[in-house]
């Protein structure tokens, strides 16, 4: 129940903010992105496993900040650990993650990739897990390509840092690692 709040929370927010601004954006500033993304999620223990999300983007005025609200979904599928047990850790191999992050872009324009840091929720087989994120990536309008100030792509690369516990085992510090190419949609 706690999961299916928390990602009608996320929704929630972002649709929200996205109607707000809309109204804000008459200059034609583009102070608004959603990101289709795809890539790779490596869950500590489990391998990597292929990865898909969306992310919503307010950015502030100076560009140089922006605020992001995001999902994604992977799996925790292991053929190792399938092979080497013939058993499931958990009860299903769905994963699911919910992010909200607060990124600084020192040079919008340039070859800086940008720093990022906030909060996770971290649904790994029907456990929950509350985990910090810290992260890169970089976005690039591709203005000067297709002559569109509307799109862009991106990069991001993310450390999901939560303690786990798995079997009644004693607890340990578990890092999962995302990385993801995306399509920005400015507006």
């Amino acid at each position: 129940m706690f999961e299916r709040v928390s990602i009608r929370l996320v929704l929630s927010i972002m649709m929200a903010a996205a109607m707000i601004s809309v109204s804000a954006n008459a200059q034609g500033y583009h102070q608004n992105s959603l990101t289709l993304s795809v890539g790779a999620y490596a869950a500590s223990g489990f391998g990597t496993n292929p990865y898909a999300g969306v992310r919503y983007n307010y950015i502030l005025p100076d560009d140089r900040f922006f605020v992001e609200g995001s999902i994604g979904f992977s799996s925790l599928k292991s053929d190792v650990l399938e092979t080497i047990s013939r058993s499931q850790v958990f009860p299903s191999n769905d994963l699911y993650t919910y992010e909200f992050v607060l990124a600084y872009d020192a040079h919008p324009t340039g070859y800086v990739p940008y720093i990022l840091a906030g909060v996770a929720g971290i649904n790994q087989g029907g456990q929950t897990s509350f985990a910090g994120v810290l992260g890169l990536g970089k976005r690039m309008p591709l203005a000067n390509f297709l002559g569109s100030d509307q799109l862009g792509l991106r990069y991001d690369i993310r450390d999901q840092v939560f303690s786990q516990q798995i079997n009644n085992a004693d607890p340990f510090l578990a890092h999962n690692i995302t990385f993801t190419l995306g399509l920005q949609f400015y507006f």
